[in-house]
């Protein structure tokens, strides 16, 4: 059965304990300044306290130590906010990863996101001081401007709405970088520049906490940023349309605006999530497992071993066998005598589906790239290798192959799952923001340092998937894994028939597709 996780968990942002032991610092003393007695003082605004005519350090710095000791009351205010924010920021984080959290403030978002270990950086010394005392079991760092000195990586790294306060962004993306493992994400939450007006109104008028933004950037100016400093944006996602419950009316916005892709660029709160462009990798010196998921396919076993080439460093051919009926088992047990120089091994499947299968002969994987392969002859083997150069180059963490760009061997395809498949691939191209032309190819590759981390969601969305394609894409998805296509040929299988029945396995998929709009677009 496949394991849910819950996506309406109980959401707080409330301190543990009920009392703040707040250390107070000058913000001289906090950034390193010693202040002399007989010092001048700038000029101060005196509704706000923010330094007049300084240099944007000082403003943004007096403002989060102003806003430390009132920032339940501001939660409490705009509670609708942050628990949205959480919820998702929980979806792309899954739990038990390491985090980093760039703008930490109290703690309390760090905790929430539940990290196997989660290290904060603030430049609010009362910031700090609150989240050592309120969540002492995560690490907290004190910096000017965020810009820590770790000497540790993560696996996500979160810059909480700071981008546009810090003084040199470019550095600190730099500095991001060295934080960051091999396969880490790095996530981004700002305001939309276009809501710059709304929001310093409703601080005027006390609806929010005063607004440290100095810099309004758009995704544009962001993605410049991060391509510079080593970073490729994968994905851009714009959440609450209306940032208020209003009894309810919130909720229907947010739901509905998420469907119009027209209307993401009003959102008022931006989430990109990029990852370090990988440096050069040789694909010979990776390994490879090719999975081969088989249900009497007996006479295709042999010709399928023969055909498939040795890729990378060490290749091992993996089937896992359905409980077929034809002999497949005992023809396999045959083949791994009659090749002995190739690794082949075989596993028996404990459930039913080729997604139960599929999720065996991955986690049972040894080789650096996992690829899929359809064991029934209607995919060249040899595009195993195209798949591997993908993945082991770092080019690419997730491929997926087409049918649907070569000319296809005449009766290769029943016309209705022509129309299906179709209708499946318009939907995901607006799904995933990419051209897409085929989601139930059997030519699948993925980074096995990936799959680890997908597999531990398996299920996600409370759903069957009877073939196993859409929770990998979805997973890969859920990630922000870099999804690429690979075309390839698609002729008439020799032996055997197909497992898929059109009505029934169609509804399965209709209902995932329909589970997933609503939980990626709507919430």
């Amino acid at each position: 059965m496949p394991t849910t996780v819950d996506l309406e968990p109980s959401l707080s942002l409330e301190s543990p304990s009920g009392t703040d032991a707040l250390a107070h610092q000058s913000i001289g003393n906090e950034r390193g300044v010693p202040q002399s007695v007989g010092t001048v003082s700038p000029l101060v605004d005196t509704r706000t306290g923010v330094p007049v005519g300084g240099d944007c350090l000082d403003q943004c710095a007096v403002l989060r130590q102003r806003s430390a000791k009132s920032l339940d009351r501001w939660r409490t205010k705009n509670r609708y906010y942050h628990d949205q924010l959480i919820r998702y920021l929980r979806f792309l984080v899954p739990e038990g990863e390491t985090v980093l959290l760039v703008g930490c403030e109290d703690g309390a978002l760090l905790s929430a996101m539940k990290p196997a270990r989660g290290v904060g950086v603030d430049c609010s010394s009362e910031m700090i001081a609150s989240a050592r005392n309120r969540f002492p079991r995560h690490g907290y760092h004190l910096a000017p401007d965020y810009m820590a000195d770790l000497e540790e990586s993560f696996d996500y790294v979160v810059l909480n709405d700071i981008v546009g306060e810090v003084h040199d962004l470019f550095a600190l993306l730099q500095r991001v970088a060295t934080w960051c493992t091999p396969t880490a994400r790095l996530i981004i939450v700002q305001h939309n520049y276009l809501w710059r007006p709304i929001l310093k109104l409703a601080a005027a008028f006390g609806l929010k906490r005063p607004e440290t933004t100095q810099s309004w950037l758009s995704v544009g100016d962001l993605r410049v940023f991060l391509d510079g400093a080593g970073f490729e944006t994968i994905d851009v996602r714009s959440k609450l349309f209306c940032p208020k419950r209003l009894l309810g009316v919130g909720s229907v916005v947010n739901a509905l605006a998420g469907l119009l892709p027209f209307v993401n660029r009003m959102a008022s709160t931006e989430i990109l999530v990029a990852r370090p462009v990988p440096s050069h990798r040789d694909p010979s010196a990776s390994s490879a497992s090719i999975v081969l998921t088989t249900r009497d396919e007996r006479d295709n076993i042999e010709p399928m071993v023969q055909a498939i080439p040795q890729v990378g460093s060490a290749t091992e051919i993996i089937f896992v066998e359905g409980h077929s009926r034809d002999g497949t088992r005992e023809e396999i047990e045959r083949v791994i005598k009659a090749f002995p120089h190739k690794n082949i091994r075989l596993l028996v499947q404990d459930g039913v589906g080729q997604g139960d299968a599929i999720r065996k002969g991955f986690g049972e994987a040894t080789g650096d790239v996992v690829i899929l392969l359809e064991a029934d002859q209607t995919s060249p083997p040899q595009d195993v290798r195209k798949a591997f150069e993908l993945i082991a180059s770092g080019r690419s963490e997730y491929v997926n192959g087409s049918r649907f760009i070569y000319p296809r061997s005449r009766g290769a395809m029943r016309l209705r799952n022509v129309v299906g498949n179709f209708m499946f691939a318009v939907w995901f191209t607006w799904f995933l923001g990419q051209r897409t032309s085929d989601v139930l190819c059997g030519l699948k590759a993925i980074d096995r340092r990936q799959f680890v981390r997908l597999e531990r969601n398996w299920g996600f969305l409370g759903l069957f998937d009877p073939f196993g394609d859409f929770e990998l894409l979805f997973g890969a998805a859920r990630l922000g894994l870099k999804i690429s296509e690979l075309p390839t040929r698609y002729t008439s299988r020799l032996y055997g028939e197909t497992k898929s029945r059109f009505v029934k396995h169609g509804l399965m998929l209709v209902r995932m597709v329909i589970r997933a709009t609503w939980v990626f677009k709507c919430r």
